[in-house]
């Protein structure tokens, strides 16, 4: 039975939750995306780790690259209602911090609970778990009909952030 984890493995799952932590905490929107960058990257890491190296590409390519420059582009076009948003004072940082301290103990004892219960893992993943060919013949030919429907929502979203972004002439 091989270990738990290897080292660089916990070492991008700490970064992960900090970088998380880092999207949430932060109040400027560009440190957030900066940090919510640094938290793709680190997943994108942690599935090379797991020898799913098309889905790490993929998720630095889509979600790094693209979804986050549409992020990117949100932010400065509505700077101005940040600015009218940011008058407001948060109630307290000391009550959000006890909460999601509470929340992440509260997590860490459900999941360690749970955890425990699980049965190992008998068989070995095949060969071509997380390759191109078997993640195209389950989108195309198993998943295909909600694979179109997540790209049409997406095609709605960029027609409707476009009509809302645009200038009046």
């Amino acid at each position: 039975m091989t270990s738990f984890a290897t080292l660089d493995q916990w070492i991008f799952g700490i970064l992960l939750i900090l970088s998380s932590l880092g999207i949430i905490l932060t109040s400027k929107p560009v440190h957030a995306s900066l940090c919510f960058l640094l938290t793709l990257l680190s997943l994108a890491a942690l599935y090379l780790e797991l020898s799913a190296q098309f889905i790490a590409v993929m998720q630095i390519l889509i979600y790094a690259g693209a979804i986050l420059v549409i992020f990117m582009f949100v932010i400065v076009l509505f700077q101005d209602v940040h600015q009218q948003i940011h008058k407001y004072q948060p109630q307290s940082k000391k009550a959000i911090l006890v909460g999601a301290a509470a929340a992440f103990a509260a997590a860490f004892l459900f999941l360690g609970f749970h955890l425990t219960s699980l049965p190992t893992a008998t068989q070995a993943l095949p060969a071509e778990f997380g390759s191109a060919h078997s993640l195209g013949r389950l989108l195309y030919l198993d998943f295909f009909f909600p694979f179109e429907a997540v790209i049409l929502i997406f095609l709605v979203a960029v027609v409707g952030a476009l009509y809302i972004g645009r200038k009046e002439r």
